[in-house]
């Protein structure tokens, strides 16, 4: 918590794409299949967002969300946003993997899903002013030997699908497993069936304080810094610039700090 709320001096940070541009998304009936609906809201009276809400405590499902079922850090932005902006903020979940795609099709109108910046992504798509910095840690068993990065060659490890995790461990040459949602990755580690899973640092802090046994392990000298930002089509130069103002004005009055320490204390559903 302490290294969370130090870490907040420019607000919040998933996950790495593929060279197909592959990012966040979800379920046909849930993501890509509200393409029709989305398609007529982007643009107009409504600003719609795409996210992947199994990034705790970025964004998440609950019973009663900040907007419709959704909940969580980057939500709360979203709703600032689009009443800074004067539109309704919606959201449109789907698999990580399909949100920029969804973006450059015209699905949504931006991406808020705990998304890292880039040199990759940025050839695809712009990026906002950065709101939180983040880096990958290990989540491993209270009893676990695991002290550093290097430690785990040998482990069974657990990454998310698309997650910046999943590049850092494959950059590393170890193998791996990816899981499409965090909470099933963990739930592996829970029951033994792996013994580390990689992930942001933040998620990470939620996980713990919500599963007994578990610990994080960092690694400064391995995980290096990452930067989450806000992701509009290349060239949507107007409301690039709606949504820095925006940000820039939450990073100001302490908003985003706010909201950090608020949703780390929020018991999500899964």
């Amino acid at each position: 918590m302490k290294k969370f709320l130090k870490k907040m001096v420019i607000g919040l940070t998933a996950a790495m794409m593929t060279l197909s541009l592959a990012a966040c998304g979800g379920s046909k009936d849930e993501g890509t299949a509200a393409k029709d609906d989305s398609a007529e809201q982007a643009g107009g009276e409504k600003l719609v967002f795409g996210t992947n809400a199994e990034f705790p405590p970025f964004e998440f499902v609950a019973g009663s969300g900040t907007i419709d079922q959704y909940d969580g850090i980057d939500i709360a932005i979203a709703k600032q946003i689009g009443t800074d902006i004067g539109k309704e903020a919606t959201i449109n979940n789907m698999e990580f993997d399909s949100l920029l795609i969804a973006l450059q099709n015209g699905q949504i109108d931006a991406v808020i899903a705990g998304m890292t910046v880039t040199d990759e992504r940025k050839e695809a798509v712009d990026f906002s002013t950065p709101y939180y910095t983040a880096t990958q840690v290990m989540i491993v068993k209270e009893d676990s030997d695991v002290t550093k990065a290097s430690d785990i060659a040998d482990k069974k490890i657990v990454v998310i699908q698309g997650y910046t995790g999943e590049t850092v461990v494959k950059e590393m040459g170890y193998k791996y497993e990816a899981f499409k949602k965090g909470s099933d990755a963990i739930m592996e580690l829970v029951n033994g069936k792996c013994d580390v899973v990689v992930i942001d640092s933040a998620t990470a802090d939620k996980y713990v304080k919500d599963n007994a046994g578990l610990k994080i392990v960092e690694d400064n000298a391995a995980f290096g810094e990452e930067k989450y930002a806000i992701a509009v089509k290349k060239g949507n130069t107007e409301l690039l610039d709606q949504i820095n103002s925006s940000i820039q004005k939450m990073l100001d009055d302490g908003t985003i700090s706010d909201l950090s320490a608020k949703y780390l204390d929020v018991e999500t559903e899964e």
